[in-house]
């Protein structure tokens, strides 16, 4: 399902969808973990090994470079900050310099602060569970396989937090500005290959980051840019006020 499009300035917002069938959800969610597991048992550790052989020092350099894009810190900082500023110019009656205005400044900002948040505590809880060995262990003595739950690095392989930031920008991104989400999609896999250029994960570790991403914006768009709901324009000591 494509995240909504935010309608032109000025325009009310239209055409926010509803939120899959559960149903659907189920199916989605079964196809996803079979693959993912065929890919852990067929795929991710030959492919590591090639990664270790195929990528150059130079490239891995690059990739280093690149991974920064993943720092889920500046994406929370630029957003908190821009959702502070909507409501106190709301509240205060300004006018907005954006041409948007306030109110979808405030819901896309918070709609990225919201599907981050709740996709990096997916993301943590299966770290933990999960505790899958990351692929410098591979390298470096063989390992591949599970440790013990909750035993931290290097068993925190899956998913791909830095993959995870990626993706969450950009299917916010492409429900801000749909002319870009291709090239905001483009980019979240390029930080993807990042990680597993740079021995950091696997490939089933950033798919999985990515269909969380995909999974929690999904559900979020129609809560936080529908004029249904009004808690993402409130102070957050409101939200749970019904105006």
């Amino acid at each position: 399902m494509p995240l909504p499009p935010l309608p032109k300035p000025g325009a009310p917002f239209a055409g926010v969808p509803t939120a899959p069938k559960r149903s659907l959800v189920v199916v989605l969610a079964a196809v996803v973990v079979l693959a993912l597991l065929a890919l852990a048992w067929f795929v991710d550790r030959p492919l590591a090994l090639e990664l270790q052989q195929g990528v150059t020092p130079a490239w891995r350099k690059i990739a280093r470079v690149y991974d920064d894009l993943g720092d889920s810190e500046k994406y929370l900082i630029v957003a908190l900050v821009l959702y502070i500023w909507s409501l106190v110019g709301m509240r205060r009656g300004w006018t907005c310099p954006i041409r948007a205005g306030f109110d979808r400044v405030a819901r896309c900002s918070l709609f990225l602060i919201v599907t981050m948040a709740i996709s990096g505590l997916v993301t943590w809880i299966l770290k933990m569970v999960v505790a899958r060995s990351r692929p410098e262990l591979l390298h470096n003595t063989g390992f591949y396989g599970l440790g013990d739950m909750f035993s931290g690095d290097p068993f925190d392989s899956f998913p791909s937090s830095h993959t995870l930031t990626a993706f969450a920008v950009a299917f916010v991104i492409g429900a801000i500005a749909p002319r870009l989400r291709i090239l905001a999609v483009v980019l979240a896999f390029g930080v993807a290959f990042a990680r597993m250029a740079i021995q950091q994960h696997f490939l089933s570790d950033v798919l999985a980051s990515a269909c969380i991403a995909w999974a929690i914006a999904t559900y979020m768009a129609p809560r936080m840019l529908s004029p249904a709901y009004t808690w993402p324009v409130r102070t957050p000591w409101r939200w749970w006020q019904r105006r």
